[in-house]
């Protein structure tokens, strides 16, 4: 008997319906985390003088908060 037939030859099957133990866990009501926009702005002042946020990505930021608001 070939290594194929022995590993394949003790299977039978199982069940159609595949159970998963990674079940969703209920979600407690919470309301969301309020941002503190002083400090938002201050990391946005920071992170164009540090060269880490050019104009175009504050121009981004910005289309996508109007998309938001309107």
């Amino acid at each position: 008997m070939s290594n194929l037939n022995t590993l394949s030859g003790g299977y039978k099957g199982g069940s159609p319906r595949v159970r998963s133990n990674n079940s969703k866990k209920p979600q407690i009501n919470q309301d969301p985390k309020k941002i503190d926009l002083n400090l938002l702005i201050d990391d946005l002042k920071r992170w164009y003088a540090d060269g880490n946020l050019t104009k175009d990505g504050l121009n981004i930021l910005k289309e996508e908060i109007n998309k938001l608001v309107l």
